[in-house]
């Protein structure tokens, strides 16, 4: 397996959207035989099984399902002609055999970048044609590697006009999802990115992103990780809720390593153990059951629940 990051990744990773190529795509790891032994592997209560409405302006919450019964087999199946996305998060490790893969990523970033990558997380994403990803962002940093299938990427800056620094304190704290509230006038400030097979991208932490699949099944590994900064960046907004939220402070956002940064992040430790339950957010409840031979390969869970 090659990837080779591009050759400014050292002096721009964390500031812009950086690309690479590889040659993942070649591996028999994400076949459909494989895939399907995958699903069969992973832990079903920790797959993440989602659908998406149509894109649009607004905040557009997610909508989660469930498929306790049915095979791998089934499941890629329903995939290939619904409208599904999975996110098996941390595969690397809950399925022994992807580890492997999950290190030479992991290592090459950190070879690249010259950063120490830890947190590591490698989750495979297995989305139906056509299927969209609503207006989010993401806590850790993320590299994307898209296997199979092909994916239009849209990265936003990572600023309050895009994502209000009172939202991204919000799911720091875990009192609400990652999605936030789409305009289209945000378009003109977007950078757009075709991802094919042995193609991957990385971003700046906390940037707002969507995705639009093609018309075919798509396979992407979601590495999400952590470097210094970013955990010191994490900490600090976890600190600016509180402040806000506890003392009606009104903080800046925390964008580069300073002293003053320093100081909210080693504040955060004193004030998680100082909160008197954990916080948290409820988990999106499930509202759908797959079904590879419903229409639409879905039926929602009321009507399985009357036949029970």
């Amino acid at each position: 397996m090659a990837i080779d990051w591009q050759n400014e990744i050292k002096t721009s990773f964390g500031k812009t959207l950086i690309s690479a190529s590889h040659t993942l795509d070649r591996s028999p790891s994400f076949c459909d035989a494989s895939l399907a032994a995958l699903l069969d592997a992973y832990p079903r209560d920790q797959l993440g099984i989602w659908t998406f409405a149509a894109h649009g302006e607004g905040e557009e919450a997610p909508i989660r399902g469930v498929a306790p019964d049915l095979s791998g087999e089934d499941l890629l199946k329903a995939v290939r002609e619904g409208r599904i996305w999975l996110n098996l998060r941390a595969t690397n490790q809950l399925v022994e055999d992807y580890a492997p893969i999950a290190d030479q990523i992991f290592d090459g970033l950190q070879a690249a970048t010259g950063r120490k990558i830890f947190k590591r997380d490698m989750g495979v994403l297995i989305s139906s044609p056509g299927i969209n990803v609503h207006y989010h962002l993401d806590i850790p940093v993320v590299a994307l590697f898209q296997i199979r299938g092909e994916k239009t990427v849209w990265v936003y800056p990572a600023t309050d006009r895009y994502a209000p620094n009172e939202k991204l304190e919000a799911i720091v704290l875990r009192q609400q999802e990652e999605g936030l509230a789409f305009r289209s006038e945000f378009e003109t400030e977007a950078k757009k990115v075709l991802l094919k097979p042995g193609m991957a991208i990385t971003w700046p932490q906390t940037a707002p992103h969507r995705v639009q699949n093609g018309d075919m099944l798509n396979v992407s590994l979601s590495c999400e990780f952590m470097t210094v900064p970013a955990l010191l960046r994490a900490n600090a907004l976890y600190t600016n809720g509180r402040l806000r939220r506890d003392f009606g402070a009104h903080p800046g956002r925390p964008d580069t390593v300073s002293p003053t940064m320093i100081g909210k992040a080693a504040l955060a430790r004193l004030l998680k153990q100082s909160e008197r339950k954990p916080v948290g957010r409820t988990p999106t409840p499930a509202s759908f059951i797959v079904d590879p031979e419903a229409p639409g390969c879905t039926r929602p869970l009321a009507v399985e629940a009357n036949l029970s």
